[in-house]
């Protein structure tokens, strides 16, 4: 087959720390990537920012083709609605030829959902649509600061989610949570519907059951060592965290140990959204005390992300809301328990008890209790718990079924493309 897909905000080979840059990227990296080795050819269209080349090869039979659109330098996603259509045309300009071969257009987000509608509807091939987070859902954890609404733009994104998912031949939810809000509240045809989660290259990443002798030759020295990265982004939950580690730092104080969080301040030239957000990080941090107990770090290289990975005793997610949970699932391939909101997609990667917890980031002493049960438990249950870990990762969500199981849904749409519109 041949596949396109349209991810203008969403650059599947962008460098880790960049603006919007993130598991959604190594999503459509690795799925890109597997659906070549199937044997499909997949252009991957996005947009041209950063002096970046206009093509780059993923794999062989994947490539990136990038795009102008809207004013230079890096645009975020939430306004890139006024220039959708001009990347479309962009796209079906030059690749006009290619795509009326094409058998299937794949929209990813609702900005890429938006421009491969349009170009479906030119070419009259299918589209089908991965939402990887919905604006509703979103909107009901992170509320909107500006007066205006213009920080997160939700009456726009919503509406056009509704417009693409009506319009979809076929809609993949990453989650149970996001089906029964594509049913539920976005009125979604149910059996457009297919769940397929996000996957991890279990080989990549180091497995590792004992974790104190790489504690130690990475050079930390207290009894717990506790990970957590990403953008750095109110929406990632870091300052909700911080008012969690006061009463972990004093539970083990009490019980003779010491802990260290990993904790992410961004880039080091950061824009000035982040750095206000790296600001209050860093005075909350001394209101609360707890400044030495953080290791705070810029980027990382992939080999410091794997390294962390494998040596922390626990990985925390504690974002208001989060989609999928990409990095629970590389935490799993490292044998890392979890925990993580319950709010998105982690209800369905993380089995309470078993290979991590649920808690309400929202709720910080809540967090904290979760935190501290899974590192107080015997030695015997956490090695338990880190195995079930690692299997989860390895049986669940090896991107090679997620690959087999997207293209099955293709196939399934070939042929009778506007069935279900």
């Amino acid at each position: 087959m041949r596949i396109a897909f349209f991810c203008p905000h969403s650059d599947p080979l962008a460098s880790p720390g960049e603006p919007d840059s993130g598991g959604q990227c190594v999503y459509e990296a690795r799925v890109a990537e597997q659906l070549a080795r199937l044997g499909h050819e997949v252009r991957v269209y996005t947009r041209l920012w950063g002096g970046k080349s206009e093509h780059q090869a993923i794999c062989d039979g994947a490539t990136v083709c990038r795009y102008p659109m809207g004013p230079e330098g890096f645009l975020r996603k939430e306004d890139m609605g006024p220039y959708l259509a001009e990347f479309a045309e962009r796209v079906l300009s030059d690749q006009s030829a290619w795509l009326q071969h094409a058998d299937v257009i794949h929209g990813h987000y609702w900005d890429g959902g938006a421009s491969a509608l349009i170009a479906s509807l030119a070419v009259g091939k299918p589209l089908l649509f991965t939402s990887h987070s919905l604006g509703l859902l979103k909107r009901d954890r992170i509320s909107d600061p500006t007066p205006d609404g213009s920080k997160f733009r939700y009456e726009l994104r919503i509406r056009a989610e509704k417009k693409i998912l009506d319009a979809a031949d076929a809609v993949i939810a990453l989650s149970r949570t996001e089906r029964e809000a594509l049913t539920g509240r976005y009125g979604t045809n149910a059996e457009k519907i297919r769940i397929v989660p996000g996957g991890v290259d279990t080989e990549a990443f180091h497995l590792r059951l004992d974790k104190t002798d790489l504690q130690r030759q990475l050079g930390f020295t207290s009894d717990y060592l506790l990970f957590t990265v990403g953008r750095l982004d109110p929406r990632k939950g870091f300052l909700e965290l911080l008012e969690a580690i006061p009463p972990v730092v004093k539970a083990l104080r009490e019980a003779g140990k010491t802990v260290t969080f990993l904790i992410p301040l961004g880039p080091e030239q950061p824009s000035p959204d982040e750095k206000a957000y790296r600001d209050a990080l860093l005075q909350r941090a001394s209101e609360l005390q707890v400044t030495d107990a953080i290791r705070w770090f810029h980027r990382l290289t992939d080999q410091e992300l794997l390294d962390y990975y494998a040596a922390a005793d626990l990985f925390l997610c504690p974002s208001p809301y989060e989609p999928f949970g990409l990095v629970l699932v590389e935490a799993f391939a490292s044998g890392t328990p979890v925990v993580a909101t319950p709010h998105g997609g982690p209800i369905d990667i993380v089995t309470p008890g078993v290979n991590g917890y649920l808690a309400d980031p929202m709720d910080p002493p809540a967090f904290a209790a979760r935190i501290l049960d899974a590192l107080l438990a015997p030695e015997n249950d956490r090695h338990r718990m880190r195995a079930a870990a690692a299997e989860r990762a390895r049986t669940r969500y090896a991107w090679s079924s997620v690959a087999s199981a997207i293209a099955e849904v293709y196939h399934s749409i070939q042929g009778d493309a506007f069935a279900l519109r």
